[in-house]
């Protein structure tokens, strides 16, 4: 489903793009969640597990700025789409850090919203085709790659660990792990941080030289021999 974040600290401007954006997803027929903020802060924390796909961020706010914000969640969510809606034209070369999709001044043009929503979805909608088919038992999953958390393999199984808690398993293979992964997942954003253990680097939450914090909360250890290269590969994601 869509998710949508919306974060403004002006009650005016925050009910009418809530409204802008509930009547363009009724007129697309578009079932989508959307949250609404009066503060960064607490966009930023609820949306690390939220995860939107569409921000519509304020510029001037308490605190911290809408840009700021952006940076904040560009480091989890590189490929989330970006709106600014702001009265201050004087922040549209700094904003271009974050690389938004537009920026729309105040007070906001529907149609103009409208326009930048339906580039949004577009992107949206080619993200969402980043998949991955695994063979199960009973036949083929397609599981979307931003939804796994981590890959792991014992007995013989290679069990895929998602972001809502659910896990996929293989039936027993006769090939070993790095085998499997080289044959499924070769160009795809898993770094082996364990023996038996791939995670996926766009879940990272945190790293340290002993474990790996997700974005769902969960740990996985990170072997001694291998915490280098998972640091370099993360970096380079991030950067």
């Amino acid at each position: 489903m869509l998710r949508i974040a919306i974060c403004d600290d002006d009650r005016t401007d925050r009910e009418r793009i809530h409204g802008y954006v509930t009547e363009y997803l009724e007129d697309k027929e578009i079932r989508a969640e959307v949250k609404v903020f009066d503060h960064p802060d607490t966009l930023i924390q609820e949306c690390e597990s939220f995860r939107p796909q569409i921000y519509l961020l304020d510029i001037v706010m308490p605190m911290v700025t809408g840009i700021q914000a952006a940076r904040e969640l560009r480091w989890n969510q590189p490929d989330a789409q970006i709106i600014f809606a702001t009265s201050e034209s004087s922040y549209a070369l700094e904003s271009f850090d974050v690389n938004p999709i537009n920026y729309i001044l105040k007070p906001v043009d529907k149609e103009k919203l409208f326009s930048t929503l339906d580039l949004a979805l577009s992107r949206v909608q080619m993200d969402d085709c980043k998949s991955v088919t695994v063979k199960v038992k009973g036949g083929l999953r397609a599981l979307r790659l931003d939804d796994i958390m981590y890959i792991d393999y014992r007995n013989h199984v290679v069990s895929y660990h998602m972001d809502d808690g659910e896990t996929v398993s293989t039936p027993t293979l006769r090939i070993g792990f790095s085998e499997y992964m080289d044959e499924n997942h070769s160009e795809q954003v898993f770094i082996r941080c364990h023996e038996s253990i791939s995670v996926n680097l766009a879940a990272i939450d945190k790293l340290t030289k002993t474990e790996i914090t997700l974005r769902n909360k969960e740990l996985v250890p990170v072997s001694k021999s291998r915490y280098s290269e998972v640091a370099d590969k993360y970096m380079d994601f991030r950067l």
